[in-house]
């Protein structure tokens, strides 16, 4: 608690005091520190459940063991169905009902990849299974995360941020935008990032930035990662790299620990976990690849999630490589990750990966101690070329391949969210699809089992801020 700054103690303060908030601020600001201790200290000064999700499989195992895909915690599986369906289906497995009926704060991080339609559907179910017609059946939720990074994918190629649900806005009344960043000590490095994420780089900035293009780092040991764009050029690059170094290629595959879930299930959580998580399924590493570290396991040496090193070797007797990172030389074991199952489904593999190149997707959440971006033409998304800058620790450690001035782009939208200009949607008090905790439950209609549980108890209801005079934006209550 006393490593926690004023602004992350404000907001531990507002969660420890019951409030629903939007813990906002670009990276590097302590964000998931602050999840973590929440999740520790809460429980123990409340006596209250905390559930931690966020929305990749990614985010949640770069936050710790704890955290659990927002998916995955809900039951929902992809989400499709109508809230009444999945409710039922949830129904069925008492562990899941369970969950719902008894966490007293969820806290869902990455929110900016959080569709309004899934905010919606999970508020509906949570109406359902905790019999109480309050946003989210009366839970308290914490969203973590910036709008002005990497936006929500969209099938239909139109944009909508969580934001724009009349339930964020019944929800949220008070929003927390941690501005002390801890990843960056260099100010004008965090003048340059601040301007990046905003999508408005100055001349003096752009200056600055075109110093750090076609700087020398082949003599470099620990070769900068590349961040690329798109998926296709970094496994190539990785690829090629790792194919023209002498010596024999030592391939270490992920193993899936005992367990008492059935096969078929087991087989299929380890290939999503295969599939979201940022260690390698099967990974070749020689004597001299440039390999990333994908686990904190020595924050005070350094050792994160994000730390650059070289393979200079393999443990005789175990085979394990043996990495040279910046401050030290270690033998890298198997680092153990869990699936969102009661109880989890493990899977262990040496947590390293191919360092050559990296997406800037991949890349979120990590910290770099060097990184070659490419913030060109190539850069095709809001946020993306932020993004990529923010992942490195100062100027040092970031070397440019290619810098366009239009990359830098923020989402007119989230810019006016952010600003205090966005004016939300108006929101109905009730919902009249779902009965008061007063009124009669008809058995079946919302998927109830006939259990005789009791129902959450109904607080005094308030009346609604005027729409019209309220906004989410940044500092205003």
């Amino acid at each position: 608690m006393e490593s926690l700054s004023r602004e992350q103690k404000e907001a531990f303060d507002a969660v420890l005091e019951g409030e629903s908030i939007f813990l906002t601020g670009p990276g590097g600001t302590g964000k998931s520190f602050l999840i973590q201790t929440i999740m520790e200290e809460i429980p123990k000064l409340t006596g209250k459940t905390v559930a931690v999700t966020a929305m990749t499989g990614c985010a949640a195992l770069l936050i710790g063991k704890f955290a659990k895909t927002l998916h995955g915690w809900a039951g929902i599986g992809l989400g499709r169905g109508t809230a009444q369906s999945l409710s039922q289906n949830i129904r069925k497995i008492p562990p899941l009902a369970k969950r719902w009926r008894e966490t007293n704060i969820l806290i869902i991080d990455e929110v900016s990849m959080l569709t309004p339609l899934l905010l919606e559907t999970l508020d509906e179910i949570a109406k359902i299974l905790r019999r109480s017609q309050r946003p989210f059946g009366g839970m308290q939720i914490v969203f973590v995360g910036d709008f002005l990074q990497l936006p929500p994918i969209s099938k239909d190629k139109v944009t909508r941020f969580a934001f724009e649900s009349p339930v964020w806005t019944s929800l949220v009344k008070r929003t927390i935008h941690l501005k002390q960043i801890f990843r960056q000590k260099d100010s004008t490095f965090q003048t340059i990032l601040d301007e990046a994420r905003k999508g408005s780089l100055s001349k003096e900035s752009l200056t600055i930035l075109e110093t750090r293009i076609n700087q020398d780092y082949k003599k470099e040991k620990i070769q900068p990662t590349i961040l690329f764009t798109r998926r296709v050029d970094v496994e190539e690059i990785n690829t090629s790299h790792l194919d023209k170094l002498p010596g024999i290629a030592k391939t270490f595959s992920a193993v899936t620990g005992p367990s008492k879930h059935p096969p078929s299930e087991i087989l299929a959580t380890s290939e999503k976990m295969d599939k979201d998580g940022m260690y390698v399924p099967i990974l070749t590493l020689k004597e001299g690849a440039q390999v990333m570290l994908v686990a904190n396991l020595d924050m005070e040496k350094g050792l994160c999630n994000g730390s650059r090193g070289v393979v200079v070797g393999f443990q005789e007797t175990t085979n394990w490589p043996i990495v040279e990172f910046k401050y030290e030389t270690r033998v890298i074991e198997p680092h153990t990750w869990e699936s969102d199952h009661t109880p989890p489904i493990v899977r262990s593999q040496i947590p390293l990966r191919l360092a050559y190149a990296l997406t800037i997707h991949k890349s979120q959440g990590a910290t770099l101690d060097c990184a070659l971006v490419d913030i060109g033409p190539s850069v095709f998304e809001y946020g993306q070329a932020y993004v990529a800058l923010s992942r490195v620790r100062n100027l040092e450690g970031l070397y440019i391949f290619d810098i366009c001035p239009r990359a830098f782009r923020a989402h007119p939208l989230v810019k006016s969210f952010y600003d205090g200009t966005y004016i939300p949607p108006q929101v109905e008090e009730t919902n009249k699809d779902i009965p008061s905790v007063s009124a009669p439950f008809k058995k079946g209609i919302y998927g109830f089992a006939d259990d005789n549980e009791e129902a959450p108890k109904e607080e005094p209801k308030t009346k609604q801020t005027k729409l019209n005079s309220y906004f989410p934006g940044v500092g205003r209550n």
